[in-house]
């Protein structure tokens, strides 16, 4: 599927599928699972998050690949933990447009 054009799947129709199975019995659904439990889900992003490190660090393309895979789909069930919509990201994003990432950096830790 690599290299398709896959622009009727995105991290908005991700989430949207996520925020579907939050209704699902937990013994069911690991998503269900991961949203009842916040230590959990917790552990598996920095887990997923690691392990992409691991990955660019070794210079494993196909790896980064899968491994991102399971970040994406961590952050959005935090996402959804935390009531956060993909747009409130994609604001603050749009926000920082065209300010310098030191600048931004500087802001935040005052």
């Amino acid at each position: 599927m690599r290299g398709k054009n896959l622009a009727d799947y995105n991290l908005e129709k991700l989430f949207d599928d996520l925020l579907k199975k939050k209704k699902f019995d937990k013994e069911n659904s690991y998503t269900s699972t991961l949203l009842t439990n916040k230590n959990l889900l917790a552990k598996k992003i920095g887990e997923e998050s690691i392990e992409v490190i691991l990955e660019y660090l070794d210079n494993n393309e196909n790896k980064i690949i899968k491994e991102s895979a399971d970040l994406l789909y961590h952050l959005c069930v935090i996402w959804i933990s935390a009531d956060i919509k993909p747009g409130d990201v994609w604001h603050e994003l749009h926000r920082r447009k065209g300010i310098s990432g030191f600048d931004e950096k500087k802001r935040r830790s005052n």
